[in-house]
């Protein structure tokens, strides 16, 4: 197969050149109404011959499908055009059965979570390790996934979240390896590693062993948002189940032009070469050698190269995330500690920024104010947990303060956002550790999808649940 072809981008190329009449949908015409349809409206298009049918795919979008297939080393490799969410979705509901547990790490994303509830899978959640010096969560051990499937024998399957949220990689083969020998399918949501195994970078999960993958090109890759992979390593898993499903959870009108992106980052990917990952390599060390020159700033460098973590002495997170974007710079997302920034994959020729990103940050680390910064050193502790309770939107809620609320049941899931991954979940015991945590991140001003009374310091809990 020739990873130099876009089939999909070269059809709809070709059918502009027709110069068409539209007696079809979309409404737009081709984008010859409207500012912002006219901007992306040529190519998109609807089911019409030529262009093939991402839910009965035998054209040019079986063939970006197939060559996203060969790239990616996968017996199947499918577009997805509603996110990740719908990959995590269709991968726990087509292989695990209603009723079973399902070995979760500790730091997935709401969407495994929802996959759950829609699944009627019970999940068992594992503390990741922290990494000590960005105190975040890293990976599991495989230790503890041991202890956890021999706790729950009748789970068959473990949903790994790799690369972390801020690029830490963990013990994935290790992991995997006691997986396998445990008689585990692996569902790994790689949303963070659609770069993963191009030169100089860490390995995808489906290169050691992975049974199916979930990865957002559109974090990583030159792909429009929503645009994600799916991929399955084998015959053994039931690929057609997995199709049946992402026919039932992606629209009937799949975006024509989030497809011809995620056929154009593929693309991008599979002709990345040593030398690109050498000049990426150059301007990524150039950036972090001139940030470290600048007195109070602090880089963290996690095991992924597109990732970096910045902090500076004096200020919080936000507070440094506040300041950049005065200056027009904007991060993925800010912590109590730091920020974190995605670098882009960069190919020989392209430019960076780098000149107005350092001076932005010398100003505010010269000019901004010293406060008082908490303590979060991790306190890490090997957990298995469960839910407390299912289904607890089905039952009666109060509102309790967060300093009363230790042993009692969330009726509510927060979520820091982002990056999308719950601290709290309806259904499970709320403790002091966690509670505390919760605090602190109210206190930095953190973003929270739900939780609408913790600005008054309250909590939904379950009326009558409690340890």
């Amino acid at each position: 197969m020739n990873q130099k072809e876009r089939p999909l981008v070269e059809a709809l190329e070709n059918h502009m050149k027709q110069h068409p009449v539209s007696f079809h949908v979309p409404g737009h015409k081709n984008g010859l109404m409207g500012k912002v349809a006219g901007h992306v409206g040529a190519w998109d298009q609807t089911e019409i011959s030529g262009l093939d049918d991402l839910h009965a795919a035998d054209g040019p979008i079986a063939s970006a499908q197939d060559l996203l297939a060969t790239h990616a080393g996968a017996f199947k490799s499918y577009f997805l055009v509603n996110g990740s969410t719908t990959g995590n979705l269709a991968m726990v509901m087509g292989l695990c059965e209603p009723g079973s547990h399902l070995i979760v790490a500790g730091n997935a994303h709401k969407s495994v979570i929802h996959a759950c509830r829609l699944a009627r899978v019970k999940p068992v959640f594992l503390t990741p390790d922290v990494h000590l010096e960005s105190m975040t969560p890293s990976g599991l051990s495989p230790g503890l996934l041991k202890k956890a499937a021999h706790a729950f024998p009748d789970a068959t399957a473990v949903l790994l979240t790799y690369p972390s949220y801020y690029g830490h990689t963990g013990q994935i083969k290790a992991v995997i390896q006691q997986a396998k020998s445990l008689g585990l399918t692996v569902l790994v949501d790689e949303a963070h590693g659609a770069h993963f195994s191009l030169p100089g970078f860490p390995v995808s999960s489906l290169t050691v062993g992975a049974d199916v993958v979930v990865q957002s090109a559109h974090k990583t890759l030159p792909a429009l948002t929503m645009g994600s992979y799916l991929h399955i390593s084998s015959k053994q898993v039931d690929h057609l189940k997995i199709e049946q499903l992402l026919g039932m959870l992606q629209s009937s009108s799949p975006s024509y032009p989030i497809m011809a992106s995620l056929d154009d980052a593929r693309h991008y990917a599979a002709t990345y070469s040593d030398e690109d990952a050498a000049f990426f390599k150059k301007k990524r060390t150039e950036l972090i050698t001139r940030l470290r020159d600048i007195p109070r700033l602090k880089v963290i460098e996690p095991e992924d190269p597109l990732k970096l973590l910045i902090r500076i002495d004096g200020m919080s997170g936000p507070d440094v995330q506040a300041a950049c974007e005065k200056r027009g710079i904007f991060a993925e997302l800010a912590d109590p500690l730091q920020v974190l920034w995605i670098l882009p994959l960069l190919k020989v020729g392209e430019q960076a920024e780098w000149d107005r990103v350092i001076e932005a940050l010398s100003e505010i680390a010269k000019t901004a104010e010293w406060t008082e910064q908490r303590d979060l050193s991790a306190s890490y502790t090997e957990e298995i947990t469960t839910l407390s309770v299912q289904n607890t939107d089905q039952l009666p809620a109060a509102v309790e303060s967060i300093d009363l609320a230790a042993g009692k049941i969330a009726a509510e899931t927060i979520i820091p956002y982002p990056p999308g991954i719950p601290i709290i979940i309806a259904g499970e015991m709320l403790t002091q550790k966690k509670l505390s945590y919760l605090k602190e991140l109210i206190a930095a001003h953190v973003r929270f999808q739900g939780g609408a009374y913790l600005i008054e310091g309250n909590i939904m809990i379950v009326e009558g649940g409690s340890s």
